[in-house]
């Protein structure tokens, strides 16, 4: 699961996504705020994650609600990272 949320950290932030500890992750949990020219706002992001991908990410986190939070788990595999990252 570590392994996985490393990738996916790896990944976002060099997509140009803001990643707190300049990227690095120590469990399963990603924390990440979408890219100051980001195209969707942070409210659209979960709703078109989970219609598009099937990928839930909550947010809200930080002042302002700017960080989302990506949990992998057992269940994600690595079929399921890919599809996250894409």
């Amino acid at each position: 699961d570590h392994s996985r949320a490393q990738r996916i950290a790896s990944e976002l932030k060099n997509a140009g996504f803001f990643l707190p500890r300049d990227g690095q992750v120590d469990t399963n949990i990603v924390f990440f705020a979408l890219p100051d020219n980001s195209k969707l706002t942070k409210e659209e992001l979960p709703a078109k994650m989970f219609e598009k991908y099937g990928v839930k990410i909550a947010g809200g986190y930080s002042k302002g609600g700017r960080m989302f939070r990506l949990v992998t788990h057992m269940d994600v595999d690595d079929e399921g990272v890919d599809a996250t990252i894409e």
